[in-house]
């Protein structure tokens, strides 16, 4: 599986500026949570946070900032009328439910102790709202959070502390954090999506006695002051913060941050607020398994969602709910703050920010984001929009007039050849990561129109193809998300911290590795795998190259290793684009990326089309076609042209029986790939390689082989693409194909290469892991530091060995 491919416009700044709400740059957090005592009794003086600038904000922005909370008083009048006095109390049955459905990992305490008893829960703070604080979960639907907040509400009374009285106000609170969400520049259709969230919650709460309080800011800053601001008559702060866990490392830590500042900032012998944290997965934690098909086997029935509350207690008395930008305000925002992390003034890098800049206004230009504008724009719920999907709900009227989404027309122009999930994941995709639709509603919907009772069978034994595609999303969904829970505790190396990232929707991971003295100015590392592999597979590299003074970063693609494998047209620019988006939003400046296999191919591609992000490459056994007479004009001709491919029922067939012929030779087929060092095929390498191909999806990523494109040649991406210093780095065993005439020939066609040659097979860098780095830090220290005016180590050889196509051999045996 892993060598299938071994062988072979700027614009001015407008008058308002994300700079109204910088954040101070922090980047590489660190995975270590704080302890959960920390969110419960925190420190004395709030954690400090960055100046804002003054610069003007956008219109939505003031009127925003026109709605900030002012002291508690009597509420207003036009407050009063719309909002009822108390809401009716919650069913024993959804607060039975909500309590059995969560789990928490992360920080706080879990809600089911705030449903079983709020009295004594909430007794440090008699009068005070809970705060219900929405990021990834906007919805009303299936949310146990929200559920267990209302109740608690209801049954206790102010200044008892107990069961008695009107109860508690709820506070719904959404912080708007530019800094936090600014990825979603990047995402097609991201900030649209958002924009079109926050208004359908918001009307939502409404509908049921509530409202969506909106804040601008860093969430260090805003839940706090929300927290401190939100008790009526001056009682007080919120005497509780409820929110979702999380697994993703950019929420986690400045989420736990803010709750912290939140207990920190409470009022003078009132006690802080404390955090409840809730999950919503579809099958109970202590059955999980961290392979696929075993987890499936004995995972048991799925929960059932929980429906919606019938009415929530008002907002505080006093609390204004501030406004919701408009999607291209927040399409704007977002994009100054994605460019804004890269630095500004002298500290910005010119090239990286032109990179951003194209890919932003790229992913604002794409079919994707016209669909969410549509989408958007309907007026049907996700929800409703999912039924019609499914067909359990009538199509939308055909009268132009209609503003409804014609689901029939928007699966169509989705599909994708060999992917049968593609037009659930374009439509629904976006919605699912928002939190608008929760995987357990997605699931139940699916068995429903199927006409089959709720997890009697697997949802890919399911007989509509539509309702194949939501149930087997959203249990994709919910095991990487277990799985991510996990891996909270997973070890590399020493050294080395594995994190969470959701990119377009999925989850990935990646590894990473700060270093002890880091080397001012240098470039990071960009660890790149290959085929069927994951980022752990660079386990002998990170930490030496760390304690070289370089940080260190190890990616798995999308649809590998432990990364969701979503239903997507998989291709090597959906992977190049996603090393561009990770070495701009997690690395955040230029990389040394050194690729194995089909990742030496998709660095080289990433060199070629994004250079002002890479510093330096370096290939090892690199797959792409080496072809001196490549002519780029004739590749264009022949990708407009396109290539028919094989039918469908074919590629499944053959795709599933080269798999599983693949899943029953792994351990033979690595030592074969191993040959100068065969007892680092190890059996850890084995299991995880077949523990992800395991994974639901898992195939239908190895059909992509028979869809992409057909590849530029890599010598050309190197060198007339690139230009910059490049390595081969090659294990000249491997024993898929010619190694040495390979990086011979790379070496004559490209003047900008230097050539390496490791008595090693396919993987040198986890067979000879030391050498590697010996030979990857040799090239980093002459041909690349000097290029950013960093002066080389004393001692470190200046000639670049192989340069221009010329062989260093290295290792103990002699070259065959």
């Amino acid at each position: 599986m892993q060598l299938l491919f071994g062988a072979s416009a700027r614009g001015g700044r407008p008058a308002w500026s994300v700079a109204a709400v910088d954040h101070a740059q922090v980047r590489g957090p660190s995975r270590r949570r704080l302890p959960t005592h920390a969110v419960q009794s925190a420190p004395a003086a709030a954690p400090s946070a960055a100046t804002r600038s003054t610069r003007s904000p956008a219109p939505w922005a003031l009127r925003q900032r026109q709605q900030q909370p002012q002291p508690a008083t009597a509420r207003s009048p036009s407050r009063a009328a719309s909002t009822p006095a108390a809401a009716p109390a919650a069913s024993s049955t959804a607060a039975a439910t909500a309590a059995a459905a969560t789990t928490t990992h992360t920080s706080g305490r879990d809600v089911s102790e705030l449903l079983v008893n709020p009295g004594s829960s909430l007794a440090h703070n008699a009068a005070g709202p809970v705060l219900v604080w929405f990021r990834n979960d906007l919805r009303v639907d299936d949310h146990p959070g929200l559920a267990a907040a209302a109740a608690a509400c209801r049954a206790a009374g102010p200044g008892s502390g107990s069961g008695s009285g009107s109860g508690r106000a709820l506070l719904p609170l959404y912080v708007l954090d530019p800094e936090r969400l600014s990825h979603l520049a990047y995402m097609p259709g991201g900030p649209e999506a958002l924009s079109a969230a926050l208004q359908r919650l918001r009307a939502d709460l409404r509908a049921l006695g509530s409202d969506l309080v909106v804040r601008l800011g860093a969430w260090e800053q805003q839940l706090p002051a929300a927290a401190a601001a939100g008790a009526a008559g001056g009682a007080g702060g919120a005497a509780a913060v409820v929110t979702e866990d999380e697994v993703e490392v950019r929420y986690r830590q400045p989420a736990q941050q803010a709750l912290v500042g939140a207990a920190a900032a409470a009022a003078p012998g009132k006690g802080g607020p404390v955090a409840f944290s809730w999950t919503a997965p579809l099958w109970p934690a202590e059955k999980f398994d961290n392979r696929y098909r075993a987890w499936r086997d004995k995972r048991g029935a799925p929960a059932e969602p929980m429906a919606p509350p019938s009415a929530l207690p008002p907002l505080p008395a006093g609390v204004e709910p501030g406004a919701i930008p408009t999607a291209a305000e927040l399409r704007t925002l977002l994009s100054e703050a994605a460019l804004a992390a890269l630095g500004s003034g002298s500290s910005a890098d010119s090239g990286l920010t032109e990179v951003a800049r194209a890919a932003i206004a790229a992913a604002a230009a794409s079919p994707d984001t016209d669909l969410a504008r549509r989408l958007a724009a309907a007026p049907e719920s996700p929800l409703q929009l999912l039924r019609m999907y499914l067909g359990t709900a009538p199509a939308a009227p055909a009268a132009p007039a209609s503003a409804s989404v014609s689901i029939d027309e928007e699966v169509e122009a989705l599909r994708r050849p060999g992917v049968d999930g593609a037009p659930f994941t374009g439509l629904f995709g976006t919605a699912k990561a928002l939190g608008t639709l929760s995987v357990r509603r997605v699931l139940k919907e699916a068995y429903v129109a199927d006409g089959r009772p709720y997890g009697s069978v697997e949802p890919r034994r399911l007989r509509s193809p539509a309702a194949v595609a939501a149930g087997v999303g959203a249990e994709a969904a919910d095991f990487h998300r277990a799985l991510a829970v996990l891996d909270d505790t997973r070890t590399v190396a020493p050294g080395v911290e594995v994190h969470f990232w959701r990119w377009r929707g999925g989850l990935t991971d990646y590894c990473v590795a700060e270093p002890a003295s880091p080397l001012p100015g240098a470039p990071a590392v960009l660890l790149v795998h290959g085929f069927g592999a994951f980022g752990d597979q660079w386990r002998g590299n990170m930490g030496q190259l760390a304690a070289a003074g370089f940080r260190v970063f190890a990616p798995t693609f999308p649809g590998f290793g432990r990364s969701q494998k979503a239903a997507v047209p998989y291709s090597q620019d959906l992977w190049r684009d996603f090393l561009r988006d990770f070495t701009l939003q997690v690395v955040g400046g230029p990389v040394v990326v050194a690729g194995n296999s089909i990742g030496g191919f998709i660095s080289s591609s990433m060199a070629a089309d994004y250079p002002a992000l890479v510093a330096g490459l370096v290939l090892l056994n690199s797959a792409g076609p080496v072809d001196g007479t490549f002519s780029i004009d004739a590749w264009r001709a022949a990708v407009a042209a396109g290539r028919k491919a094989p039918p469908a029922l074919v590629v499944s067939a053959v795709s599933s029986a080269l798999f599983w012929y693949l899943e029953r030779t792994v351990p033979s087929t690595l030592k074969w790939l191993y040959p100068t060092n065969p007892a680092k095929a190890d059996e850890w390498l084995a299991t995880e390689i077949l523990r992800a191909a395991g994974d639901s999806g898992a195939v239908d990523v190895f059909k992509a082989v028979f869809y992409l494109p057909p590849p530029r040649a890599l010598n050309w991406l190197v060198k007339d693409a690139y230009g910059g210093p490049a390595m081969v780095l090659q294990g000249a065993l491997d024993p898929l194909n010619d190694a040495k005439s390979r990086a011979k020939e790379m070496g004559a066609l490209c003047p900008n290469v230097e050539v390496v040659l490791l008595q090693a097979g396919h993987c040198p860098h986890d067979e000879v892991p030391d050498q590697v780095n010996e030979a990857l830090l040799g090239f980093i220290r002459r041909s690349v530091l000097p290029r950013h005016g960093l002066a080389a180590p004393a001692g470190t050889q200046q000639a670049g060995p192989g340069a221009g196509g010329s062989q260093l051999v290295v290792g103990a045996k002699s070259s065959p």
